[in-house]
């Protein structure tokens, strides 16, 4: 083989490589803004989760002051109620975000609201029973729903739910 046949099997070698190097360099950067993305993504349910708890625990917060400010915790709740707005030092988005996500919010309501039976509270009792007499209530707990949402960039929406038990003693 003549040394100038050689001369173009260098330069086919050199295009062949710089192909396979292209090829890496667009999948490695295709790889990263993936990950971005999904770090991204977990950032903002991250913040969203944590907007939703704040606004939960301001829920219950209420919930425990509208109990201990009521005659007949029964009558509270009934129906789906707003909690006070979130302020600003209960939580607040990151600075640096892109978009202000909206303000997250709860709402709470009795327990026993929405279920149309007249039950609405747990009795505890010793467990004796007196003649011609019903049991006597060592402590009445009133159950009640707290539901947040909280919200991140752009629709994203995270919804929790708790329960509180509330026990009064010595009502009947």
């Amino acid at each position: 083989m003549s040394k100038r046949k050689e001369e173009g099997a260098v330069l086919l070698v050199c295009l062949v490589m710089l192909l396979i190097l292209t090829i890496i360099g667009v999948s490695s950067m295709s790889n990263s803004t993936l990950q971005e993305r999904m770090a991204g993504g977990a950032r903002d349910y991250n913040q969203a989760f944590q907007a939703a708890e704040a606004a939960l625990r301001v829920g219950e917060a209420y919930v425990r002051q509208q109990v201990e400010a009521s005659v007949d915790p029964t009558l509270l709740f009934q129906a789906a109620t707003d909690c006070p707005l979130v302020t600003a030092a209960q939580w607040s988005p990151p600075a640096d975000l892109i978009g202000k996500p909206r303000q997250p919010g709860c709402q709470v309501m009795n327990f026993y609201g929405n279920s149309g039976g007249a039950t609405s509270y747990v009795c505890e009792t010793d467990g004796s029973i007196a003649e011609n007499r019903a049991f006597d209530c060592l402590s009445r707990t009133y159950l009640f729903n707290v539901e947040a949402a909280g919200y991140g960039s752009g629709d994203l929406e995270v919804r929790l739910r708790s329960t509180i038990a509330i026990a009064i003693s010595g009502q009947n």
